[in-house]
């Protein structure tokens, strides 16, 4: 008995010791493996496929793991309040955001860096109609109300971009969410509200409502870089390394989607609680191109939106571009 104590007691003192040097060890190594950085993103308009679906991959397929990630989700409505998260340090990295927003945050001193592309051209957006409305395409909308998410967010600025494409003067109103647009069109608060994919995509199906158009018909944006994702610079001078790891880790997480289309639309399907038909119509909207995340392009366009929205006063210098856009 006495020699199964000593053993046990010397077990249990070897295993302390053990852990404890692990533990060193963990502190010593954080940085390459075993430790977990926690990455808070601020990700908005959660469930959709662009914003959402590649972290959600990059976490479900260890690739975050792999690259030392833990991440923490804010989901967020999207334009101005993922910037104020981001520049308030409430977030690391903000996903999904207006290319302009992002410009203008920076030309009035917020601590921003754009990381990377996140969507380029507007495969995504639409806006639709009530099956009972007597409008059958955007100029018909002409002195109408059109719904868009909130000021700052791409849905409100390729709705200024259409209307002006269009020659139309159309009262353009912040609904918030595709659910909250869904639910002032059929109140008839607006006569048009946006979505994307696969949001109600099964209610167009049903004959409920009608699509009267598309981002995608803008040929204007078709190479523009409209969604960027960004870093707190403070945030991102400490932990570059951290913020690159990330972005190739969803990278890795969208060539797999690409090549595993059956696997992202269940995930897309689950993840939601959506059917695989909803899923598999929704990821159709989306060609691979449109999600590279490198080169930040056409930013020129971006700058010139911002001034013409009189969102900043002057244009940034190359000197500020350059600070600014540490995409690789």
């Amino acid at each position: 008995g006495h020699f199964m104590k000593n053993g046990k007691y010397r077990c249990r003192l070897f295993i302390y010791f053990l852990t404890s040097v692990m533990g060193l060890l963990f502190f010593t190594v954080s940085d390459s493996h075993g430790q977990l950085q926690t990455l808070k993103l601020a990700i908005p308009q959660k469930g959709l496929f662009d914003t959402t679906m590649p972290t959600i991959m990059a976490d479900k397929m260890g690739f975050l793991k792999e690259a030392g990630i833990k991440p923490e989700i804010f989901w967020t409505s999207g334009g101005a309040e993922t910037v104020r998260v981001v520049t308030a340090g409430s977030a690391d990295i903000g996903l999904a955001t207006g290319t302009e927003s992002v410009i203008t945050a920076f030309m009035k001193g917020s601590p921003v860096r754009i990381i990377s592309s996140e969507i380029t051209g507007s495969p995504d957006i639409f806006w639709y109609v009530r099956a009972d409305s007597p409008y059958k395409t955007i100029k018909d909308l002409d002195g109408k109300s059109i719904g868009y998410s909130r000021a700052g967010s791409s849905s409100h600025m390729i709705l200024q971009l259409a209307t002006d494409h269009y020659k139309i003067k159309s009262k353009l109103v912040s609904v918030g969410s595709p659910p909250d647009a869904f639910t002032a069109v059929m109140t008839k608060q607006v006569d048009a509200g946006w979505s994307v994919p696969p949001f109600f995509l099964d209610k167009i199906e049903q004959g409920e409502i009608r699509i009267v158009f598309r981002g995608a018909e803008l040929e204007s944006i078709k190479d523009v870089t409209l969604r960027v994702n960004f870093a707190n610079a403070n945030f991102y001078d400490k932990n570059t390394k951290l913020a690159r790891s990330y972005i190739r880790a969803i990278k890795r997480a969208i060539d797999y989607m690409y090549d595993n289309p059956k696997e992202a639309i269940a995930l897309f399907a689950e993840f939601n609680k959506f059917t695989l038909s909803v899923a598999e119509a929704g990821f159709k909207f989306f060609p691979k191109q449109a999600l590279v995340l490198s080169p930040v392009s056409r930013v020129d366009f971006s700058v010139d939106l911002a001034l013409k929205l009189k969102m900043i006063t002057k244009a940034p210098t190359e000197e500020e571009l350059k600070k600014l856009i540490v995409a690789e």
